[in-house]
């Protein structure tokens, strides 16, 4: 017989004298050992390999627009079977014999932290919003899942398979799940791969969120109902019983005793200071109390997790906190450790000469294929555009790392039944980004078919202007340009107010409309409060000509501009104002700069469906004082030429109605100007002044002067001299008509969505305390392929 090594199986803590978890160092290694022998370092070679993998094949796969679960299973692929059949060098590594404990307890682990998080995400009270469409797509899919699942009956032949009666039961349990797997619609992939896209807060986004999201809590209500029946129909009425009694009392216990004790948690803090460390311990560890409790019950081990998600209150510092501490952990390290893990079980080898007996992946892929059918006829019943129809279908049937933990915790992903259904996931999520992408586009909706800007407005018409605001300063200098705006009784000004707070403990982006009463979560402190009491107090001064309509904004930074264009679009406005992502303190120095708003102003340029201002505040008043009117304003509109221009100085002729305020228009010419520009351009600019030479006579409030320069430097040099005498300067952001002018600025510019001028002004070498306009007149549908080039 023979005693190597190699074939003892010692069970003794001697073993432990031999093979030590760490080791010596690789420099200590003794002959014929090898360094990978020690599980530690063992471990921590896999780990490395596994991300630089998966991380390299994602540098390539995201210019096409594939997930990063595609890189992950593709991983797994090649540090599997697949690849690495029979080879020793590959097996010290990655050994296939023996199971790897510590990944398949890391990916256990990371999918109890994930079913808590889903739970933490979801907002159960949102059902009660749901719209017809979402509620009757919702109930299409519920009512389908369900008949498939009773019509599926897959049995085995325990004298043919060669198998006892209890892993006859197994196999079937498992088969149940694989095909309910394949033909549900799940929440986290739908709001997974909606993020991805940047599409969460699109219309098409909402209806999938709302649609998905009543899904899942009616199958998992029913679901568990389901699985108390079958206690006592399959087993026997004593164990069924003994099962109801301990579930209900899991039950009872999250949603009373641990969802108060987490309310106690937040009521303990402070507003505005952050949670102690040990009410998120003790969260924690709750979480994993639960979980192994569960499991003895005779609950799956993710439920008790998933139960007390549910039961944490909606986007309250609790639940920020817990997004904040464990997303990046979960998202970044644990799932895809369990993608690859499993996926590198996979023998597509295997699998392809064993096709035929792959019943579960035939079955399974049918019943797909009928539930795309059945969501596309109902998206196409709620009369949803064709196109938008098909992007639905795949969204709500979007596949993932989700199904990938079902397999993992219900089979053996050894089998190649477990095996074939990681395969199908991989294939079915592999092209999903790529054809919604191709399908779907919600800037389309907001390419201007119509005139909306203030240079067509008429002069006895009500304007309507979408004021965004981060804080309370965008509020404040918001509402100093809006009062100066000359509402009337002939020309009305209807502001709506858009409030920008960012998503970070939910994933489901909310539009709140505060006219109909609709509140943030009673469990946090919203900053939009300020905000909204500051207009109102501005309407309450203007209750004649103003009227001010509220909503908050709650959505994930890289998708609010979905928000800010869809309100201006509904609400048919003329401009959008946003605040500039710099801020100066009262002594005029830069305080802070903030890249996402830059971004945010850049791609709402980009896609508005209507003409956009970029609010630059240096103003040196700071707070709520600063809103009350001073007994003269000053206003220049600099004007090269060009529509952005009209657009400036078209608002400035509306403000200058105002009593107190003086407006100087300000034109830029060169000494060639006449000469060479005779396009439709130059003739729309013509008229255009030519009117306002007719206005300036007849108002002493508004003056007209001509500059005559050479270049960029005299433009530069007499805007800087002339900064300090004025209160509000209005520009365009393009200007097409005077390059002359304007040599040497363009060239240099830092801040391509201002404009030169705008980025100008913007500059260090202003120094004054101005408030700056930079204003882009509307992109009609024949020049929307490009705005900021």
């Amino acid at each position: 017989m023979d005693f190597t090594p190699r074939n003892i199986v010692n069970v003794s803590g001697d073993c432990f004298d031999h093979v030590r978890v760490f080791s010596d160092g690789m420099w200590n290694v003794k002959h014929g050992e090898s360094i990978l022998q020690h599980s530690l370092v063992r471990f921590h070679v896999q780990l490395i390999v596994i991300f630089l993998l998966v991380n390299s094949f994602h540098l390539v796969l995201q210019r096409f627009h594939f997930t990063h679960f595609t890189s992950e299973i593709l991983a797994g692929i090649v540090l599997g079977q697949t690849v690495w059949r029979d080879n020793d060098k590959s097996e010290r590594l990655f050994p296939t014999v023996v199971r790897n404990q510590v990944f398949a307890s890391l990916s256990k682990i990371g999918y109890i932290l994930f079913s808590f998080l889903i739970g933490v995400r979801m907002e159960p009270s949102l059902i009660w919003k749901t719209g017809r469409t979402a509620t009757f797509l919702a109930t299409l899919l519920f009512i389908f899942h369900h008949i498939a699942m009773l019509s599926i009956d897959i049995t085995f032949d325990k004298d043919k398979e060669k198998l006892t009666a209890g892993f006859v039961l197994a196999k079937e349990a498992f088969s149940a799940i694989y095909f309910a797997s394949i033909t549900t619609t799940e929440f986290v992939m739908v709001s997974t791969i909606l993020m991805q896209l940047k599409i969460i807060n699109s219309q098409l986004g909402h209806l999938a969120l709302a649609s998905s999201l009543l899904f899942k809590l009616a199958t998992f209500a029913v679901g568990t109902l389901f699985g108390f029946i079958n206690a006592f129909v399959n087993i026997s009425s004593q164990v069924g019983a003994r099962i109801v009694i301990y579930s209900l009392a899991l039950i009872v216990f999250t949603v009373v005793v641990s969802r108060k004790t987490m309310l106690f948690f937040i009521r303990s803090t402070p507003v505005g200071k952050p949670m102690k460390e040990i009410y998120t311990t003790m969260t924690v560890g709750i979480l994993f109390l639960l979980s192994a409790i569960g499991d003895e019950v005779g609950l799956h081990y993710m439920y008790g997790p998933l139960i007390l998600g549910l039961a944490v209150p909606a986007r309250s510092p609790l639940a920020e906190v817990l997004v904040a501490k464990f997303d990046t952990l979960v998202s970044g390290f644990f799932l895809p450790l369990m993608a690859v893990f499993c996926s590198s079980k996979l023998n597509l080898f295997q699998l392809i000469h064993e096709f035929k007996d792959a019943v579960h992946l035939q079955i399974s892929l049918i019943g797909y294929v009928m539930k795309l059918l059945v969501t596309f006829i109902g998206a196409y019943f709620c009369k949803i555009p064709l196109r938008h129809a098909i992007a639905l279908t795949i969204i709500l049937n979007a596949k993932g790392i989700t199904e990938i933990a079902q397999f993992l915790s219900f089979g053996d992903i050894t089998e190649l039944d477990a095996a074939s259904g990681i395969f199908l996931v991989f294939l079915l999520q592999a092209f999903q980004p790529l054809l919604i992408k191709k399908l779907y586009n919600p800037a389309d909706q907001y390419i201007g078919y119509q005139n909306k800007s203030i240079e067509k407005a008429s002069d006895d018409a009500e304007l309507q202007i979408l004021a965004c605001a981060h804080r309370q300063e965008d509020a404040v200098a918001a509402i100093k340009l809006l009062q100066y705006s000359n509402p009337t009784k002939q020309s009305p000004l209807s502001v709506y107010v858009l409030c920008l707070e960012e998503l970070v403990s939910s994933s489901t982006p909310l539009l709140i409309n505060h006219q109909l009463g609709q509140k943030m979560s009673s469990y946090r402190v919203s900053r939009s409060q300020p905000i909204i009491d500051i207009f109102k107090y501005f309407e309450s001064q203007y209750k004649k000509f103003v009227r001010v309509n509220m909503f908050t904004a709650v959505s994930p930074l890289k998708q609010m501009h979905e928000d800010i264009c869809w309100l201006s679009f509904d609400k048919a406005c003329s401009l959008i104002i946003l605040p500039f992502h710099k801020k100066w303190n009262s002594k005029g120095k830069l305080v802070s700069s903030n890249t996402d708003t830059r971004n945010l102003n850049i791609t709402v340029l980009e896609r508005a469906p209507c003409s956009v201002g970029i609010l630059i505040d240096r103003s040196r008043t700071q707070g709520l004082s600063s809103i009350f009117l001073a007994s003269t304003y000053r206003v220049a509109a600099l004007f090269f030429g060009g529509p952005d221009d009209r657009e400036a100085v078209a608002y400035g002729l509306r403000m200058a109605g105002r009593f107190g305020l003086h407006l100087t228009v300000m034109r830029f010419i060169t000494p060639t100007t006449e000469q060479v520009y005779h396009d439709w351009d130059y003739m729309l600019n013509s008229e255009f002044l030519r009117n306002l030479k007719l206005g300036v006579s007849e108002s002493s409030s508004v003056n007209y002067i001509e500059e005559t320069v050479r270049d960029g430097a005299d433009t530069s040099s007499i805007i800087k001299s002339i900064v300090g005498g004025y209160d509000l300067i209005m520009a365009g952001r393009r200007h097409q008509t005077e390059p002359q002018a304007l040599s040497g600025l363009s060239e240099w510019m830092d801040l391509q969505e201002l404009g030169p001028i705008g980025d100008l002004l913007a500059s260090e070498d202003i120094t004054s305390a101005i408030s700056v306009l930079v204003v882009q007149q509307q992109i009609m549908k024949a020049s929307h392929s490009s705005t900021l080039n």
